[in-house]
């Protein structure tokens, strides 16, 4: 996503002087830098309003290359270990496994997969509960009852011995898993960036203030 300021720019400067105008790059790039680290933090912020218990994985995947008075051009994006995963997040659409299938939370039965719910079911999380044999088990049940997956041992007789306990499936291996667009990325810049209390025409005015106060 790109927003272009360029516009905003000439509106502010229109009665400077051409000795003014030397501050130009270097308030932009204040500006812009502003601008993004705002991005960024409200981004950070809508996570919590987009998804049902984001992770901390989730959270703190947004980064900020900052801009340059060589470069005035400042970028908030998603970082790359994240990138695939956001980007079904943003856009919707299918899933589909790198080995042999997704692990999908299928209920809000189970306290250890509750914050998953979104799918970014972490291998950190996975690994945590084959530990928990007492309480989970990974296939099908027996008798064929049910599809292969994470399920769970409940009730009384669940703790401390899996003996006649019941069972409910918390998880659901599949071949593709099917997403909602759920964080409206872009909507969400334009509405920071454009803002009339805080975005990039407060900030670069803010900015040129300073620098013309400043200049030498």
């Amino acid at each position: 996503m790109r927003i272009d300021v360029r516009d905003n720019i000439k509106e502010v400067t229109k009665g400077l002087s051409s000795i003014q105008k030397k501050q130009l790059p270097f308030a932009t790039m204040l500006a812009l830098n502003d601008t993004a680290f705002a991005l960024h933090k409200t981004y950070k912020a809508q996570t919590k309003q987009k998804f049902d218990n984001p992770t901390s994985f989730t959270q703190k995947g947004f980064r900020v290359q900052k801009a340059k008075k060589t470069h005035l051009e400042a970028i908030v994006y998603v970082d790359e270990k994240r990138a695939d995963y956001m980007k079904l997040q943003v856009d919707g659409g299918n899933r589909t496994p790198k080995k042999t299938a997704i692990i999908v939370p299928s209920s809000k039965n189970s306290n250890d997969l509750a914050k998953y719910q979104s799918g970014n079911l972490t291998k950190g999380a996975v690994n945590k509960i084959k530990k928990q044999k007492n309480k989970y088990f990974f296939g099908i049940p027996k008798g064929n009852q049910g599809s292969e997956g994470i399920w769970e041992r409940y009730g009384r007789s669940a703790v401390g011995t899996s003996a006649g306990a019941k069972i409910r499936q918390v998880a659901k291996l599949t071949k593709m898993a099917r997403y909602k667009a759920l964080f409206p990325f872009q909507s969400i810049g334009m509405g920071v960036a454009f803002s009339r209390r805080n975005g990039f025409d407060k900030f670069f005015a803010k900015r040129l203030r300073h620098a013309l106060r400043t200049a030498r």
